[in-house]
C-alpha cells in the first residue's frame, strides 16, 4: 500500500504540533510521526513556556513592546556573519509571532502571560523586564480521551503553572508562598476527587496542542522512526520509516519538516561534537532524543551549527535521581565554586551561561562538578531539588550526595576543595553581601535575578552572607534539557547546505536546527518559542510551493 502525504512532520514536540496544525489549516494533508510510543517530545517535560517578543497578549494588557525592541535584543547575542542566525531569520521569527498566536488561539489554544518573568538579560538593549514569555492554561488531560495515555507524562505531576513557581519557592519565608502552596494543593485534591488529570507547564502546552491536532483530523503515527530521507535529484521527496518494526517509505509532495529534537541521549554524538566530560546521564531530554534526524539531514547535505552546545542546566544527582537546580542558585546565602574554592560565574545569570562557565573553567581548575556552598539559612528558608525548606533527606547525607560541616574548612576537606581558597572566597563574598554589590560578577543586578531572588533580602535580593553553621555543599554538573545544535536554516526554516543553498523539500525547527540566539538562552521559553514559530513558517513556505 502506497503512503502519500503533502508533508511529513518528524517529531511531536511544540514545533511538530504547530507545523501539523498549520498544515491542516492550510489545506494540506500532513502526517505527524513520533519515534517513541508517547507524544509530546521534550516539550512536554519542560516548563511549557514560549518566548514570544511583541506578542498579542502584551498588547491586550497594555504592556509595551515592539518589533524593533525584539530584534535589538536578539542582536545582542549573535555575532555578525553567523550563518546560523541571519538578520532575515531573526526578522522572520519576530514578524511571525502575532500570526502564530492568532492561528492557535483561533483553534482554542489558551495562552497566558508569565508576568514578571523577565528576559534573562533585560538590562541589555531591547531587553524586557515585564516578560515576553507565554504559557498554556492548565489542561484536563481527560479531554484527550483514548489519546490521554499516548501523551508523555510531564516531569512535575502537579497542576501548577510555570509562572507560579517563583511564588511557590517563597513558601519557607513569605505568606504569599504559603498561600500558593495551599492553592496548588487544593487544585490537586479537587482534581483527584473529580477524577481529572490536570496538567500544567509542558503537559498543558502539549496536551492542548494535541487536542487541537486531533480535532482537526491530523494523522499521527507513534512508534514510527525516521530511518533516512528519501531523495531524488538532490531534493527530499519523502522519508524511509520504521513503523512498529516494519520498514516503509512515505512520499511527501511538499517536503519533510524535521522537528525531532537533538542528540542529548546519544553518547557517541556527544563525544564527537561536545567538550569532555560528556554524559547522557545528566540530561532531562526525552528518551527518543538520540540525534537520528540530525544524522539523516547531514547525510542529505545539511550544514550544521553549534553542535558543541546544549541547553545547560546545573544538575544535582542523588543516586539514580537527578534534580535541575536553577532558582536555588539565585537565592541568597549560597555561592558556586570550583575545586580551588573560587567563584567563576554569576550564579544568578541564565542557567545556560552557568553551565557554559563550568566547561570553560574546568580545564584550569576542576569545575565539573562545581560545588554549591550554602549556610543553614539557605536550607531553612528555601526549597532545594523539590525538597521543602528545612528538609534534606538523610540518605542524601549518608550517601555523600550532600556534605554538611560546622566550619568552612571542614566542609572544604569533605569535598576535596582547597580550604584556604574557599575561606578567602567566602570572606570576599560576604563583604559583597554587606554592601549589596557583587564586584566580581554583578550578581543580582537585573530583573531576572529579582524575579527568582528573595524580595526580603536587602539590599540585594540574590545576596546573603554564608556565615551561619552548619554549612552545606552540593556537587552540581552541567546537565541539560536537550542539545541546541543542528541544521542551519534560513528565514523559511529551509535546511541549508554548506554552500548556503537550500535543500529542496527539507525543513527543520527546534533542537535539531541551529539556535536563533547563538549559544545563549536569553529568556524563558526561547527554544519552544522558536520551534513553534519556525514549525509554522516551514509549513507556510511548503504550502506556497
Amino acid at each position: 500500500m502506497a503512503h502519500e502525504y503533502d508533508v511529513i512532520i518528524v517529531g511531536s514536540g511544540a514545533g511538530g504540533m504547530a507545523a501539523a496544525i498549520t498544515a491542516k489549516l492550510s489545506g494540506l494533508r500532513p502526517l505527524l510521526i513520533e519515534k517513541t510510543a508517547q507524544l509530546g517530545g521534550s516539550s512536554v517535560l519542560s516548563g511549557g513556556v514560549l518566548w514570544m517578543p511583541n506578542n498579542p497578549l502584551l498588547a491586550r494588557e497594555g504592556v509595551p513592546d515592539s518589533r524593533e525592541a525584539g530584534l535589538r535584543y536578539l542582536a545582542n547575542f549573535v555575532e555578525e556573519g553567523d550563518p546560523c542566525s541571519s538578520p532575515a531569520r531573526r526578522e522572520a521569527f519576530v514578524d511571525a509571532v502575532p500570526a502564530v498566536i492568532a492561528l492557535l488561539e483561533a483553534q482554542g489554544m489558551r495562552y497566558e502571560r508569565c508576568p514578571g518573568y523577565a528576559d534573562y538579560y533585560s538590562h541589555l538593549p531591547g531587553g524586557h523586564a515585564a516578560s515576553r514569555s507565554l504559557q498554556a492554561a492548565l489542561f484536563n488531560a481527560n479531554r484527550l480521551g483514548s489519546w490521554k495515555a499516548r501523551l508523555r507524562a510531564p516531569s512535575l505531576p502537579l497542576p501548577i503553572r510555570t509562572s507560579e513557581g517563583a511564588q511557590l519557592m517563597r513558601v519557607g519565608f513569605a505568606w504569599d508562598g504559603k498561600a500558593m502552596a495551599a492553592r496548588i494543593a487544593a487544585r490537586y485534591l479537587a482534581a483527584r476527587l473529580t477524577g481529572r488529570t490536570v496538567h500544567g507547564a509542558g503537559g498543558a502546552l502539549q496536551g492542548r496542542m494535541l487536542e487541537i491536532a486531533l480535532r482537526l483530523g491530523v494523522e499521527i503515527w507513534t512508534d514510527a522512526a525516521l530511518v533516512d530521507l528519501d531523495m531524488r535529484g538532490g531534493a527530499v521527496v519523502g522519508a524511509h520509516l520504521r513503523r512498529e518494526g516494519e520498514d516503509i517509505t512515505v512520499a511527501a509532495g511538499r517536503g519533510v519538516i524535521v522537528t525531532a529534537g537533538g542528540f542529548a541521549r546519544n553518547l557517541a554524538m556527544r563525544q564527537a561534537y561536545m567538550r569532555a566530560p560528556a554524559s547522557i546521564e545528566w540530561t532531562k531530554a526525552n528518551p527518543g532524543d538520540t540525534g537520528d534526524a540530525i544524522q539523516a539531514m547531514r547525510r542529505a547535505g545539511a550544514a550544521l551549527g553549534w553542535m558543541d552546545e546544549a541547553w545547560w542546566v546545573m544538575t544535582f544527582q542523588a543516586g539514580a535521581e537527578t534534580y535541575q537546580i536553577v532558582p536555588e542558585l539565585i537565592k541568597p546565602h549560597n555561592m558556586l565554586v570550583d575545586a580551588g574554592g573560587q567563584r567563576f560565574v554569576n550564579e544568578a545569570r541564565s542557567y545556560m551561561e552557568v553551565g557554559r562557565a563550568c566547561y570553560a573553567r574546568n580545564p584550569a581548575s576542576r569545575a565539573i562538578p562545581a560545588w554549591v556552598i550554602a549556610d543553614s539559612r539557605h536550607r531553612r528558608r528555601y526549597m532545594f531539588g523539590y525538597q521543602p525548606p528545612g528538609r534534606i533527606p538523610e540518605k542524601w547525607i549518608e550517601n555523600g550526595w550532600v556534605r554538611r560541616a560546622d566550619t568552612i574548612e571542614e566542609l572544604a576537606g569533605q569535598c576535596g576543595i582547597d580550604p584556604a581558597g574557599l575561606a578567602r572566597s567566602v570572606a570576599r563574598f560576604n563583604r559583597f553581601c554587606e554592601t549589596g554589590i557583587d564586584e566580581d560578577f554583578h550578581r543580582g543586578d537585573n530583573a531576572y535575578a529579582a524575579y527568582w531572588g528573595d524580595p526580603t533580602a536587602r539590599p540585594n535580593p540574590s545576596l546573603g552572607t554564608i556565615a551561619k553553621p552548619p554549612f552545606w555543599a552540593v556537587p552540581l554538573v552541567p546537565g541539560d534539557v536537550g542539545t541546541c545544535g543542528g541544521a542551519i536554516t534560513d528565514a523559511c526554516a529551509r535546511v541549508l547546505r554548506e554552500d548556503g543553498g537550500a535543500i529542496d523539500g527539507l525543513y527543520a525547527a527546534g533542537n535539531c536546527a541551529a539556535p536563533l540566539a547563538g549559544p545563549h538562552y536569553i529568556g524563558a521559553g526561547l527554544s519552544l518559542g522558536a520551534s513553534t514559530v519556525f514549525g509554522y513558517l516551514a509549513v507556510r513556505h511548503a504550502a506556497s510551493g
